[in-house]
């Protein structure tokens, strides 16, 4: 494989959510890789220590609920830097409870950070990159766009719809020289999902022993994927939507082994 095909050498790239997690190990990846990254959150503290520790990353705050700001963002980075090569969007919130419990402002709120702050992005980010006939946008999604799974409805339908976006972007854009494509990661070690699986019983240790791969993904394993999705060797990839998740979305959903058969069949 070519190392040049790889690089992101004088690239201008978007990283949104980029103050924590999956967003700032995209960011750190990209500006390893040559681009000169705009890492955008509301977390401006973190943004700051982040573009601090990493060269080629500028920091700058932006609500992605907001579609304005979204603008914003775009606007100044072409004006900044000449132009917009990679957008990535990586926004995202779930608010984990049974769907006849859900209240009309957890409706919206979920929608308005997973899949609004997409749409804001995939919009802003094809009226600067048509023009210039390239670019690569990158959604990050999720498994739980994929099927139901009990209290995650409300994200379900946002990260599928991540999904459908991403698909129809692409199509509808398909000999426009940009590319949309979107990753879904399986359970990736972010603080928001420590957080979490902290919550439950036997805390992390016990809800790592359930994945199938038997640990959290890394974030910079994502990013991994995200660059080559940025990179000129996906240059015929195009409306997909890659699974990173350890192989959990392989797995039969209708014969569900008990987990000590299992357990005896891995090494």
């Amino acid at each position: 494989m070519s190392a040049s095909l790889l690089s992101l050498e004088g690239r201008a790239a978007i990283v949104t959510g980029a103050a924590s997690g999956i967003g700032a190990a995209i960011a750190r990846r990209f500006a390893a890789a040559g681009a000169h990254v705009v890492a955008a959150d509301i977390n401006a503290q973190a943004l700051a220590a982040l573009a601090a520790e990493t060269q080629g990353v500028t920091a700058r705050r932006c609500d992605v609920t907001q579609a304005a700001e979204v603008d914003a963002l775009v606007a100044g980075t072409v004006e900044q830097l000449g132009r917009l090569d990679v957008m990535v969007n990586n926004v995202g919130q779930s608010a984990p409870g049974w769907l006849k419990d859900s209240t009309d402002e957890e409706w919206r709120r979920v929608l308005d950070l997973t899949l609004s702050s997409t749409f804001y992005g995939l919009r802003a980010a094809l009226r600067a990159m048509l023009p210039q006939r390239s670019g690569s946008i990158i959604n990050i999604s999720s498994g739980a766009g994929f099927g139901g799974a009990p209290g995650l409805a409300t994200y379900g339908a946002a990260k599928a719809g991540v999904n459908n976006l991403t698909q129809s972007a692409a199509v509808e854009n398909v000999r426009s020289g940009v590319r949309i494509n979107a990753i879904s990661p399986g359970a990736i070690e972010t603080p928001a999902i420590l957080e979490w699986a902290r919550s439950l019983p036997g805390g992390v240790p016990a809800y790592q022993a359930t994945l199938l791969p038997g640990r959290f993904g890394r974030p910079e394993e994502i990013a991994a994927v995200a660059l080559f999705l940025a990179s000129d060797l996906a240059s015929f990839v195009n409306g997909a939507v890659i699974p990173v998740d350890g192989a959990a979305s392989a797995r039969m959903a209708a014969i569900e082994a008990p987990k000590e058969a299992l357990i005896n069949l891995l090494p």
